[in-house]
């Protein structure tokens, strides 16, 4: 069967317009099924246009519709020092036209949790602490103009913001939890706060604004991806050799790779969905719309993870929404107030208080004699930390990070006093710097001897590599020898920081 000679009513013949909900709604389903948030780390390693051997430049990605609070979120995250270097902030859509890209910071789990208190005290990590017995590591934030329905279809910028994303490991979806805005952006004003699920109560459901936003993604690449499907048909009919199967397969994971994704990715990605690699001609030139929605739903949750910022909890509005949510999205979404967060930096910053990022209402210490203005609005931020514990705005961006498991790694010089490998240049760190000051992000399921190609591109090590340890208990000082081509850490210890030591011909500048 040539393409042309397929029914003209096939779906892959259907205009961009024209899906079947009722078999996407399915295909996600049974990909959160297959591929479960809690997953493993062989994903990641296939992920993203980084390279292994350096350190992991993060980069979480802002979506959500317009007015949803992600301009204030990338305020609240990147924490800019001058007020030229804000995105715009305003309750109408389409504040952000071009994409905003922006350090922030995260938390990351410290070696320090592991030691004795009197040895914890003496760490101290080049970026700082954070709450919980954590440390701060950088990342970028990047924020993209608002998403509205049918943009996968041209509507407002479209395939423009779509492409925005694609720079991206993980995803925040910042949801407006109070409901007051429509699925314009359009703020509705003060909304009933009905927690009953009742879809003709007043507001958006929050849940509702999960759903479409994630169909919209998904719905870009699918499309994208069925405008193709002749061609893919096309080879899977003429897969009767070695070398015809080898040119399917790459016609159709290549089409997976401009969305920064390797072809091994697609390939993984393809065997976690349930289709046979040994008789994928036979299968792929079957596929119904079902199967290629699995497929598409499936690669969605490998490459980009997504975890929901319930923002505007300091509205009244939200409580019951964001009560509601969380029971059905568990900890796939964190409760916050985008707006708290902005507000106590932008004060701290004008000296008017003291607030430790990320921490609660006991962290925050009004400076005498400030402005009673100042004071005035502490009282209603203050209900929002003493009843949530802190903003949240650290621990959405920590949670999307987790959702990629890298390595935390802090390199030593030596594994008996913990004395940091030093950074040349532009660190904080003193040249005999305090004991785990270092700390590098590295991809998952990094072997030693990227790790090692990581510490010598941050000219941190130099000269050729004899071995590595990492150090396995801090009491007895117990080691484990690695090779060069072993994995830095095992699936079970992949959520700790890890105490590493390569030994080299030559010493560290």
């Amino acid at each position: 069967e040539d393409a042309a000679e397929a029914p003209v009513d096939a779906w892959w013949h259907q205009e961009e317009g024209e899906v079947d909900d009722a078999l996407l709604q399915e295909a996600e389903k049974r990909a959160a099924e297959l591929l479960p948030d809690s997953g493993g780390t062989t994903w990641a390693r296939a992920c993203g246009a980084g390279s292994y051997g350096r350190p992991w430049e993060f980069v979480v990605g802002l979506v959500g519709k317009p007015s949803a609070g992600k301009s204030t979120f990338f305020n609240a995250a990147t924490r800019p020092e001058q007020s030229d270097r804000e995105a715009a902030m305003a309750p109408h859509p389409f504040t952000t036209i071009d994409p905003n890209v922006g350090p922030g910071w995260f938390a990351a789990p410290c070696p320090s949790a592991r030691m004795g208190s009197e040895a914890a005290a003496s760490v101290q990590s080049e970026h700082g602490a954070a709450p919980g017995g954590r440390r701060r590591l950088p990342l970028l934030v990047k924020d993209v103009a608002g998403l509205v329905p049918g943009a996968y279809l041209g509507r407002g910028r479209g395939n423009a913001f779509l492409n925005d994303l694609c720079e991206a490991d993980s995803l925040v979806h910042v949801v407006d939890a109070s409901g007051r805005s429509d699925r314009e952006g359009v703020d509705q004003g003060a909304v009933s706060a009905s927690a009953s699920g009742d879809k003709s109560a007043p507001g958006t459901d929050p849940l509702d604004e999960v759903s479409w936003v994630r169909r919209e993604i998904h719905l870009w690449i699918f499309c994208n991806i069925r405008a193709k499907w002749d061609s893919v048909r096309k080879r899977a009919r003429m897969a009767t050799t070695h070398l015809a199967r080898e040119a399917l397969a790459d016609r159709l994971f290549t089409l997976f790779t401009g969305y920064r994704a390797s072809r091994q990715l697609a390939m993984q990605v393809y065997e976690a969905a349930g289709f046979s690699l040994p008789g994928m001609a036979e299968v792929v030139f079957g596929f119904g719309e079902y199967d290629l929605h699995l497929l598409v739903a499936s690669f969605l949750r490998a490459r980009f993870p997504i975890v929901v910022a319930l923002n505007k909890i300091d509205l009244p509005e939200a409580g019951p929404r964001v009560e509601r949510t969380k029971e059905v999205l568990g900890s796939a979404c964190v409760a916050v107030s985008a707006r708290s967060e902005w507000w106590l930096y932008d004060n701290q910053r004008k000296g008017h208080l003291t607030y430790t990022e990320g921490g609660g209402a006991e962290s925050v210490v009004l400076a005498a004699g400030g402005p009673a203005a100042v004071k005035d609005q502490w009282e209603k931020v203050r209900p929002v930390l003493e009843a949530y514990g802190r903003t949240g705005v650290l621990e959405v961006l920590s949670a999307a990070v987790g959702r990629r498991r890298p390595l935390y790694v802090c390199p030593v010089a030596d594994l008996g006093s913990l004395e940091p490998l030093q950074k040349p240049s532009g660190s904080k760190v003193a040249a005999a710097g305090p004991p785990l000051a270092t700390m590098l992000l590295l991809r998952p399921l990094s072997t030693v001897e990227e790790a090692f190609a990581a510490l010598k591109h941050e000219e941190m090590l130099r000269g050729d590599f004899v071995r590595a340890e990492v150090l396995t208990d801090f009491a007895t000082k117990a080691t484990r020898v690695l090779k060069r081509d072993d994995t830095l850490a095992k699936e079970s210890e992949a959520h700790e920081a890890i105490v590493l030591k390569v030994l080299t011909n030559k010493k560290a500048k």
